[in-house]
């Protein structure tokens, strides 16, 4: 195992839900494996988490309680709010606090070899810029890349997903370009608070677009390296990390009793930050899951009114299970096309349907059917009747079957943890733009 050359000590800061942070859990444990001091800089509710995981925990940005009284709506209503809006996230869960998170993670940016951060954690950037400290941006899903060969999927721009010449790319970038002037009243903020600094404001449509280097760190077999990807781009493959409260995951007796007691079940998730508004979905995946006479796990969420009910021996709610030991069990996965379970899904082998909500989780559903290891139905088509039609295609399908058993093997021979931490320590043998 290399030892740490030139980077010792680390900052790594992100902003959003599990599947935000889990790879930089997972990250955290690999270079502070090799030696490393690692410091973990994210929302002050991650805190027990981080720290039980044996990473140095900085509380950075708000927490969800700052969001709630800030913005006087419930977690449902900023769920909402996120999926029709997509400057909505920069504008009024980012911008507001962008001086606070400089000042939260400046004194251990000052004390850093390197910082990391997430395509929006603008203020961990900034801090890096005027300490003078190199900065990785670390993009966990394809979406964020924003390539005119590969462009992402989003609701409104009509990109050519397959541009077979450089005309069909100039339109790409001709679209990308409409988009930035787009988001430019979004960004605005963020583009002041960078100038104040006098720094030059280096963001785009996918976030930080670092001039050091870039660490990719989601499957090749997702989106393979684009030509114009940014210099010094490494793409390492997905980084598993799995636990709810930084332990080892451990299954809930109930639900284990469950699965023990039939046939595998349907499952249905949507993610840490989707359950919030996830109430009448999940009252309609249990309706198609007993129209299809199958048994079903619901992943609630821990605040989900659900878990007062009974629906029967063949439905179980529970607030929440470690999908790498859920997962392989089930028989359909059913979830929102969240980075971190779309990757925890291929790692199990079991067919999809990906129910995208916002942001990159229309991109990733496009990429898993691309695979063929599934389908999907929007959140808004959800209907009790969609859903039994695209869950039969899904459930009758052995090409979407053969699929996914064939992709399981070779997404869980990645470890992006342990190749990035190769990058990061500029071990020999690690190519620009290799998986």
């Amino acid at each position: 195992m290399p030892s740490p050359t030139s980077v010792q000590t680390i900052v790594m800061a992100t902003h959003g839900s599990f599947g935000d942070l889990h790879p930089f859990i997972a990250l955290g444990q690999a270079l502070k494996a090799r030696g490393c001091r690692v410091t973990l800089a994210t929302h002050p509710d991650y805190a027990a988490k981080v720290e039980a995981a044996g990473l140095a925990f900085v509380a950075f940005g708000p927490s969800r309680e700052d969001y709630v009284r800030d913005l006087r709506v419930n977690p449902a209503e900023i769920i909402r709010r996120l999926s029709n809006d997509h400057g909505f996230m920069i504008k009024r869960l980012i911008a507001p606090y962008l001086e606070r998170s400089i000042r939260d993670i400046a004194p251990y940016v000052a004390e850093a070899d390197a910082v990391l951060g997430s395509p929006f954690a603008y203020g961990a950037h900034i801090a890096a810029l005027l300490a003078g400290k190199p900065f990785t941006t670390v993009a966990l899903q394809p979406t964020v890349m924003m390539s005119s060969y590969d462009p992402p999927k989003v609701r409104q721009a009509p990109f050519i997903f397959e541009p077979s010449g450089e005309l069909g790319r100039a339109y790409n970038r001709l679209i990308m370009a409409a988009g930035e002037q787009i988001m430019a009243a979004s960004q605005s903020q963020v583009r002041r608070v960078y100038r104040k600094y006098g720094l030059h404001p280096r963001v785009g449509l996918g976030g930080i677009v670092s001039d050091h280097r870039t660490l990719a760190l989601y499957s090749p077999l997702l989106a393979q390296p684009q030509p114009d990807f940014p210099p010094r781009t490494y793409l390492a493959g997905f980084p598993f990390y799995d636990s709810e409260n930084g332990h080892a995951p451990v299954m809930p007796e109930r639900l284990l009793t469950f699965l023990n007691e039939g046939p595998a079940p349907l499952v249905f998730s949507l993610g840490t930050a989707m359950v919030y508004g996830g109430e009448a979905y999940y009252r309609t995946a249990i309706a198609a899951a007993k129209r299809l006479n199958r048994r079903a796990v619901i992943l609630s969420g821990p605040e989900s009114p659900l878990l007062k009910e009974e629906f029967g021996l063949n439905i179980c709610v529970v607030p929440y299970a470690p999908h790498s030991l859920l997962l392989p069990r089930c028989e359909l996965i059913v979830h929102h096309g969240g980075i971190g379970s779309t990757a925890q899904a291929l790692r199990a082998g079991r067919p999809q349907l990906v129910t995208p909500v916002f942001g990159d989780q229309f991109d990733n559903a496009r990429r898993v059917t691309l695979l063929g290891t599934g389908l999907r139905l929007d959140f808004d088509d959800f209907t009790v009747e969609r859903a039994v039609m695209r869950l039969r295609q899904v459930l009758y399908s052995d090409k979407i079957a053969a699929a996914a058993q064939a992709v399981a093997p070779l997404i869980a021979a990645e470890d992006g943890a342990e190749r990035a931490a190769d990058v990061l320590l500029n071990a020999r043998n690690v190519n620009t733009l290799a998986a």
